[in-house]
This record gives C-alpha cells, sequence and structure tokens, in this order.
C-alpha cells in the first residue's frame, strides 16, 4: 500500500511550487474530509504513519514486500522512501471522486484527485526542486482564489499511430481445429488498455497548507478551491460520519467511503470517457439495486492473524426481505480436514431466487438465466427451480478435498463433496432418479446406476462407467444428503472423516474472530491448495524463477470470508491469516 502510494508520487514529475493564502476554512490542520463538498462520491483514505505499516513486518508477506520495495524503488524510480518521501509524508493520504457539478459528460482526469498531509513543507518543497530539475516539460504557473497551481500539459502524440479507444488482441487459433474455427464466425477479442494511457498523462499540483494536492489537470484542483469557507464538507456528512464512527476506523490501515448513487451518477458519465484504459459495462450494472443503499464503507486493519477486511453497504430504508436465514455450522463436524476450500450457507433456493430477482432487471442476464434453464431443461428433462433447487431449503457445504480415489482422483488428487438439508426428501429422491435415468439415456447406456447396500451403516448410490464410479450419494440422516465424486470418494466421508475441519487448527484461525451468526463461510486452505497445484506441473513450479513467488504467496496460510446480514445493512467480512515474518 505504501509503495503504492510513494510510486503514485513519484510518477508524476512533480515540480516546486510557493501557495500564498487559502480562505480561512482551508488554513486550519483540518482531517482531509473537512476539505471535500459534502457530496463527494466516492473518498479513500490511507493511515501513512509509519509505525503501522513497521507493524506488518512481523508478517512474512510483508517482510518479502518491503525488501522487494527497498531494492526495486531505487534503481526505478532514482530516489529512496526514508531520505526522499518519510521527511515530509504526513499521517494520511487520500484519493477522491470529485463529485458531478452538471448533468454532462466528465473526464477521469477532470474528477479525480489525490490529498497528501504534509508534516514538513520544507522538506516536501526541497523533494519538489530535485524533481523540478530532472523535468523537461515546461510548467505553467497561475492563481486561482489565491492558490497557486502549476500545471504542465501531457506529451503531444504520435500523429503516427492510430490508437483506438481500446485495443484489442485476437485470439490465438493457429493451434485450433479449422473445423472448430469454422463453427464459430466471429471468435472473441481480448480488450486491453491502451499503451499510452498513463504514460501521456498530464499534471497539476497546489499546495495548500499541511497538504499537497495531486491531480491530471487543474479542473478537480479548481473544483476542491471553489467550496465556499464554511460551507457544508464530507466530513458533516452523517453517512461518512457513520464510517468514522466504526470501531476499527482509528485504527485502518484503509478506509474507502462511497455514496453509491452519486457515485452511479458520475460512473454513467465517465463512461464515453475515451481516455479510459478500459470500457465500462453500464450494461452490467443494475440501477435499481445500487439505488437501495445510501452509503457503502470498507475498512482494512491489522489483527493477530493477519489482515481483516470489513465491508459494510447501508440501506435507505430497512428490508426484511433481504435477511436470510443465520447458518448454524451443523456440518462442519463432518467436513474433512485439511480441505482445499470450503464454502457453506443456508437456502440455496432462496439465494438463488434473490440472485434471479437481481438480475433480472437487466435485460441481458435475464436472457441469459432464460437460455440457462431452457439448456437444463433440455439436457435433463427437469426445471431448474421446481426440480433441482426448489428442495434445497436447509444447511449446505460444498468442499474439496484431498483423496485418491473417485472420478476425479486419478490424475488430480481431488474430490468434490456437497452436503445439503432439505425438508422435500421424497423430491430430492425423485429428482435423483430422474437425473440418473436422464443421464443415462444421454449416454447412450454407458452409464449404469447401481446401489451398494450397508458400506459403514449407509446405503450408497452410484452411477458407473464400466469400473468407474463416478457419482455417489448417500442420506447421512432424514434431512442431509452427501453428494460425492465416486463411491470411494465418498466412504472416505462416512460416518464422518477421520479428522474434521471444524477441529483444524488452521480454519479456527481463518474463522473464531469472524463474526457469528452469520450465513456461512468460505474458506480456502492456501497450504493444501498450493501443495495441490504445485502437484499439478511439478517441473514447471520447480523451476528456479518461481522460488520467489512460492515463497511469497505461501506466506498466505488461508483466506475467509462470511457475510451477515439485518434489516438495515449487509456486512461482509475477509481474514487474510498470515505466516509470521522469518527469523
Amino acid at each position: 500500500m505504501l509503495a503504492l502510494f510513494t510510486s503514485s508520487i513519484l510518477a508524476i514529475n512533480t515540480v516546486s511550487l510557493n501557495s500564498p493564502s487559502l480562505p480561512q476554512k482551508l488554513l486550519s490542520p483540518a482531517p482531509i474530509a473537512q476539505f471535500l463538498p459534502s457530496d463527494t462520491p466516492v473518498l479513500g483514505l490511507v493511515d501513512t504513519k509509519t509505525e503501522k505499516w513497521q507493524s506488518l513486518s512481523k508478517f512474512e508477506l510483508f517482510s518479502q514486500i518491503y525488501s522487494t520495495v527497498e531494492n526495486i524503488l531505487p534503481a526505478q524510480m532514482g530516489l529512496n522512501y526514508q531520505t526522499d518521501i518519510k521527511p515530509w509524508l504526513g499521517e494520511q493520504a487520500a484519493f477522491a471522486f470529485m463529485p458531478q457539478k452538471e448533468a454532462k459528460l466528465v473526464s477521469l482526469n477532470d474528477s479525480f484527485l489525490l490529498l497528501v498531509a504534509v508534516k514538513d513543507k520544507q522538506q516536501l518543497q526541497a523533494f519538489i526542486e530535485r524533481f523540478k530539475e530532472k523535468s523537461s516539460q515546461e510548467i505553467t504557473e497561475r492563481q486561482y482564489k489565491g492558490v497557486q497551481i502549476l500545471e504542465w500539459k501531457p506529451p503531444a502524440p504520435d500523429l503516427l499511430e492510430d490508437t483506438p479507444p481500446v485495443s484489442t488482441l485476437p485470439l490465438k487459433t493457429s493451434k485450433l481445429p479449422k473445423s472448430f474455427i469454422a463453427a464459430i464466425p466471429a471468435l472473441p477479442r481480448l480488450p486491453v488498455p491502451k499503451p499510452d494511457s498513463i504514460k501521456n498523462q498530464g499534471m497539476a499540483i497546489a499546495l495548500l497548507p499541511k497538504y499537497i494536492v495531486i491531480a491530471s489537470t487543474a479542473k478537480p484542483i479548481e473544483q476542491l478551491l471553489d467550496k465556499p469557507p464554511g460551507g457544508a464538507n464530507l466530513a458533516q456528512n452523517p453517512n461518512f460520519k457513520q464510517t468514522t464512527q466504526h470501531p476499527q476506523y482509528s485504527q485502518a490501515l484503509f478506509t474507502l467511503y462511497q455514496d453509491p448513487n452519486k457515485f452511479l451518477s458520475l460512473f454513467k458519465s465517465l463512461a464515453p470517457d475515451p481516455s479510459l484504459p478500459f470500457p465500462i459495462p453500464l450494461s452490467a450494472i443494475n440501477t435499481a439495486q445500487v439505488e437501495q443503499y445510501r452509503s457503502i464503507s470498507s475498512l482494512v486493519w491489522e489483527q493477530p492473524e493477519g489482515l481483516r477486511l470489513q465491508l459494510n453497504a447501508y440501506r435507505k430504508q430497512p428490508s426484511l426481505t433481504k435477511v436470510l436465514a443465520s447458518n448454524t455450522t451443523q456440518l462442519l463436524p463432518r467436513l474433512p480436514a485439511p480441505a482445499y476450500g470450503v464454502t457453506t450457507g443456508s437456502n440455496i433456493y432462496g439465494q438463488w431466487q434473490m440472485l434471479v430477482t437481481t438480475l433480472s432487471s437487466t435485460p441481458q442476464f435475464k436472457d441469459v438465466l432464460a437460455q440457462f434453464n431452457q439448456s437444463i431443461t433440455s439436457i435433463t428433462k427437469l426445471d431448474l427451480n421446481k426440480d433441482i433447487l426448489g428442495w434445497m431449503d436447509g444447511e449446505y457445504a460444498l468442499f474439496f478435498y484431498p483423496t485418491k480415489q473417485g472420478l476425479i482422483s486419478r490424475e488430480l488428487n481431488m474430490g468434490l463433496g456437497f452436503f445439503v438439508q432439505t425438508t422435500n426428501r421424497p423430491k430430492a429422491e425423485s429428482t435423483l432418479n430422474k437425473l440418473g435415468e436422464s443421464i443415462k439415456t444421454i449416454s447412450s447406456g454407458a452409464l449404469s446406476t447401481n446401489t451398494h447396500d450397508n458400506i459403514d451403516g449407509f446405503n450408497i448410490n452410484t452411477w458407473e462407467i464400466g469400473e468407474q464410479s463416478v457419482f455417489a450419494h448417500t442420506w447421512i440422516d432424514d434431512k442431509t444428503l452427501l453428494i460425492s465424486t465416486g463411491l470411494g470418494a465418498i466412504t472416505e466421508l462416512l460416518p464422518q472423516p477421520q479428522q474434521q475441519l471444524a477441529k483444524d487448527y488452521n480454519f479456527a484461525t481463518a474463522t473464531s474472530s469472524l463474526p457469528f451468526p452469520n450465513q456461512g463461510y468460505s474458506y480456502i486452505n492456501m497450504g493444501s491448495s498450493l501443495s495441490w497445484i504445485y502437484s499439478l506441473a511439478p517441473t514447471t513450479f520447480n523451476n528456479p524463477n518461481f522460488q520467489t513467488f512460492k515463497q511469497v504467496i505461501g506466506s498466505v496460510r488461508s483466506y475467509s470470508t462470511t457475510t451477515t446480514t439485518t434489516s438495515k445493512k449487509e456486512q461482509y467480512d475477509g481474514l487474510l491469516v498470515l505466516a509470521p515474518a522469518k527469523k
């Protein structure tokens, strides 16, 4: 995070300036939010206190990152953080999108700015002076409302290059069969950012008391200075105040505040901007869904296990229809450890209906859903909503785990398992029977179904191709169905796995600090998952060129998430568990 901020300052070829008086409101060393209009759509805050970022060096991931930055940054940028940046850098930096003033199209360059706190103006000016000497571009100086703004234009574009707004690259097809290519009249082209979308940016800066303001053009700086002294500011906005009242706000390394409605309006206005490196897919945005929320806040902070993330989306009006039943973790004792990854929750059918309602308001997604439903019915003769998902109204757990048995285990050493509870067992059994008959027909009789009685006290139904069992299911109790990738794979889970996820130290570390009750967990065990990935291509991953990457990514032990909902808000929590730094 600190390296990204540093490079942002350096990449703009900053130049020196002096700043006369400002309106009285701006003369006080106010928090950054007090500089911004009350209707600012987006504000991101970075805590730049040295002690907070040094604290992260206790984790191997950040120890590796800091070492890399120290080695690369001076060589790439010609400077040193300790001597060039640290002496003047204050305790907070921010980026913001300025509010749209008129109902007309705007550009990214005219909306976005950076504000960085300055603790030593003389050190900053000395730093600026060194870069002024390196700048080959002519600088324009002018006054705006008593503030000196320095501005330089971007380099003139190369008229010999005809660069489209969005470059595209054709997919390579030389290795594809001609019959396959003929069947696809227009292969997709991959959008890539324009090569000059960043390096051809201009620059404007202004030095305010205690802050430096940086933008690609002077327009957002002028808009910032247009705010009348004593006028309403973002720090007074009740929605932003709610963000600052979060228990971890003062400890957060990064905080992001959004007014989704104002940002959506700005987002739509930015879409036609040809300077954007990527196009904005407006058709994929559900305006009605966005308009339900009055603010969204995100925070990242350190905790003993690693890095914690929390996002809160606050509704304009309370809504009980959005509240899902909490997960009781009944299935956790039945999940194996070490699992590669696990997702648990409640009421798949209810979640699917909420998703369908959300997506159906967008025509293109509504058509895709209709086609998907038709395809399922055409293949299986079953209705997705009524037959397949309709009875999945209890808790569920989807998991990937190590096994040498089953459909995908011989080469991949992995099994797929799925527990689901239901209040309608007859419907579930009917669906499984019909699905088995459909697969038999599709396979032209190559697939057969069998029942294996009293294996560890369970009757297991399997689908088999020859002697290979490819699918198996059994009832754990009257309401709990277990599905896995073959007879051998499912027997490893019965009656319970030898090692249970609920008692696993890594899983407990990854989830114990997350909110409970909740709507279930998503959990990735990075150690077992990376070992599995490396086993797929040992020659490649044992290459010396991959060793640094393996050391860095291997310092991440797990990533876990959960969601909780109330009538007033939706909350997402994530935890990145990190290994301690090597001594």
